[in-house]
């Protein structure tokens, strides 16, 4: 019985000098990978090579299995085909190798005709189908996410790539299809693709003819392989190692954690004016870009005509990394400070449009959807931190906001005597008078200061009397958690506001948080304890639904309402929370949820994040504005939020759109104090309706 094989080198003499090509284009290859990796240890020391079994979950999961490019079915379907289609061919050259080189004989048997000639062209055939519908994908959809817009770019790279590709995807089915019918292969059917090409190619071409066409493709195939390998590092197509790398390679925090300025060092950094200032995984985070757009079709600061394209800020600064790079590493080497070398310029101005800086909400709705886990949005807060602290140059808008923050410890100005306003006509206890309750309720700066926000605070704690939970309040100590201030750039206040908040909670050693606002969630959560401070943090919708659960809420009076619920930014794609606010309104009888189109972790910000809601929108659509729209795209009458920025951002938009009278903004509290009433049955929920109609 004949043993299943083949020959490698059949009918190609002097095969030998394809080791020459090889050693040639690996040592290109080489060359140019570690050019572009000495650019990134032009940046600051930062570990990123620990946890490496969470590290290589993480990989499997997003840079093997593709799960957010699964978001978009054509782009993931063909990505996933392109992508282990090579993967699988790539093993199959080592095969090759190892047969062939090292003498090692598994190239043959069952193996042989199962991997080495049945999977082998079912991968090039999937590899080639993904590479034609890419190809289709730019030319004949022509979506905006893939439009070029970095300076850099010319526009026909990414047909050159996938041409590149299909050549030696292709040739290398007529060779194998011309090897198969000139040699009468007796296993030919195991590659049903390269015998459809041989065959056709054998229908009009003689033996003599096919012989010499085998060799002149079989180099060709090579060289166009070879030619791939070495200009990967020069090439976007360098995203094939810089991306997985990437992904192992990304932040393992919880979501949203930002870095702390040492201010207590001798020459404390105070953010990033240069490349310099930045980490080395910021700046590999550039070459890691695959030009995907999937940043820019969900920033909100884009999709409403902002100066901000989150893809064309991670190019430029890639260009700039590029352009200005080679000659930082230089005086590096050289034991040089940067700062003193005359072709080392400014990042903000420049290189990155300052309105473009400001425009950002921080979201993080660019870092959700990115294949390659880019943290675009630490960059821009480094930028910020840079302006603020060292430059002063920041929005208008923002000066009388910090100083409010400074003077009275809340970004409205208001004293902090006036703290427990809201609770008039409640039995809301001090923590001062009552140390032993088991929550301390933060209701923050919007549930003390602005009326609408204070209707809502006032909403939750008649909701946890009723369930019997044990809380109080700080009233005149409590001060702003610093959220506005750390996002917008300014440091050093939010790290004395948050050390003013730490001690003042170790004092009353409080081991639980319930909060009104995310953003005091986050803050409180993950900020601080980062700092040092150990406590639970819950928000009140995920208290509120489990009180429900537990019955000691009980929702018996119908809402009557089509809601449809807003998703904040700071609950949803930094808190990982979805559920529990869907869960209470699941709860209400008569409540129809109603999703909009871009809801959990893909929702669309109103905003007010990143410090925007102390400024104004000179440029576009108001991104509550267009977040309003697509609530009303839903038929709703109720907007359901969970954070008090949000609803007032929500608030304004429908007023601007004058559909107050047919869509209202509720914080869910809202709606399940309806639904719970307040002792006095359907009488007491009316009224509540009523008190959260919008002014």
């Amino acid at each position: 019985m004949i043993l299943a094989t083949r020959s490698v080198y059949w009918n190609i003499a002097n095969s030998h000098i394809l080791y020459f090509f090889f050693i040639a284009a690996v040592a290109v290859f080489a060359y140019g990978l570690w050019q572009r990796i000495r650019l990134w240890f032009v940046g600051t020391p930062e570990v990123r090579w620990d946890q490496v079994r969470d590290r290589l979950r993480r990989a499997w999961r997003h840079a093997a299995l593709q799960r957010r490019l699964a978001q978009n079915r054509v782009a993931g379907v063909f990505h996933l085909f392109l992508s282990w289609g090579f993967v699988i061919l790539f093993i199959g050259t080592l095969v090759v190798m190892i047969h062939e080189d090292l003498r090692i004989r598994i190239m043959q048997g069952a193996f042989y005709l199962w991997f080495q000639s049945l999977v082998l062209d079912i991968a090039g055939l999937l590899a080639l189908v993904g590479a034609v519908i890419a190809w289709v994908r730019r030319g004949v959809f022509k979506p905006r996410a893939l439009t070029k817009v970095a300076e850099t770019k010319a526009p026909l790279d990414d047909w050159v790539y996938l041409l590149h590709i299909v050549l030696i995807l292709w040739t290398g089915f007529w060779v194998e299809g011309i090897r198969l019918v000139a040699t009468d292969d007796p296993w030919a059917a195991w590659s049903p693709v390269g015998l459809v090409h041989g065959r056709i190619l054998a229908s009009f071409l003689s033996l003599e003819a096919l012989l010499v066409l085998h060799r002149v493709l079989w180099w060709f195939h090579m060289l166009l392989s070879f030619a791939f390998i070495a200009l990967v590092p020069y090439t976007k197509m360098v995203h094939i190692l810089t991306g997985p790398l990437n992904v192992f390679l990304s932040d393992l925090r919880p979501a949203g954690v930002l870095a702390a300025t040492d201010l207590e060092a001798e020459n404390p950094v105070l953010g990033a004016a240069t490349l310099w200032e930045f980490t080395w995984k910021d700046l590999a985070d550039l070459d890691a870009c695959t030009e995907c757009g999937r940043c820019q079709e969900n920033c909100p600061a884009f999709l409403t005509g902002k100066p901000l394209n989150p893809k064309k800020l991670i190019l430029d600064l890639q260009r700039h990394l590029h352009e200005r790079g080679p000659l930082l590493a230089l005086a590096a080497m050289k034991g040089e400070r940067p700062r003193e070398q005359p072709f080392e310029s400014e990042l903000v101005g420049p290189v990155v449009d300052p309105e473009a800086l400001w425009a950002c909400t921080t979201c993080r709705a660019c870092m959700e959807v990115c294949p390659v886990f880019i943290e675009h949005v630490p960059k821009i807060v480094e930028m910020r931190r840079h302006q603020v602290m060292l430059q002063g140059e920041f929005p208008a808008e923002l000066n009388q906001t910090f100083k409010n923050l400074e003077r009275q410890g809340n970004p409205w100005g208001m004293g902090a005597h006036t703290r427990t306003a809201w609770t008039e006509g409640l039995n809301v206890p001090l923590l001062a008078d009552k140390p032993d309750a088991e929550y301390l309720f933060w209701p923050g700066c919007a549930g003390a200061f602005d009326q609408r926000g204070q209707k809502i605070v006032r909403a939750i704690v008649q909701l946890l009397d009723q369930a019997g939970v044990s809380y109080a309040i700080l009233g005149p100590e409590e001060k702003c958690t610093g959220d506005a201030a750390r996002r917008a750039g300014n440091e050093l206040l939010f790290q004395q506001l948050a050390m003013e908040n730490i001690e003042t909670l170790q004092r009353y050693g409080v081991k639980k948080i319930i909060t009104h606002c995310p953003h005091c969630f986050h803050t409180f959560d993950k900020d601080y304890r980062a700092m040092g401070l150990d406590v639970e943090v819950i928000h009140h919708t995920q208290l509120l639904a489990r009180l429900v659960r537990e019955g000691r809420l009980k929702p018996v009076n119908a809402v009557a309402a089509t809601v449809t619920y807003h998703d904040s930014c700071y609950l949803g794609r930094y808190g990982g929370e979805y559920q529990a606010p869907r869960e209470l309104l699941a709860a209400l009888p008569g409540v129809e949820l109603r999703e909009m189109e871009r809801h959990g972790p893909t929702a669309m910000c109103c905003g007010a994040g990143g410090a925007r809601m102390w400024m104004e929108e000179h440029h576009g659509t108001r991104i509550n504005v267009e977040r309003t729209c697509q609530a009303l795209a839903t038929g709703a009458t109720t907007i359901a939020t969970n954070c008090p920025f949000c609803m007032t951002m929500l608030s304004d938009g429908v007023a601007a759109q004058d559909s107050s009278d047919q869509l209202r903004v509720l914080d869910v509290a809202e709606l399940l104090l309806q639904a719970v009433g307040t002792g006095g049955g359907p009488e007491a929920a009316a009224a509540v309706a009523q008190s959260g109609e919008n002014e």
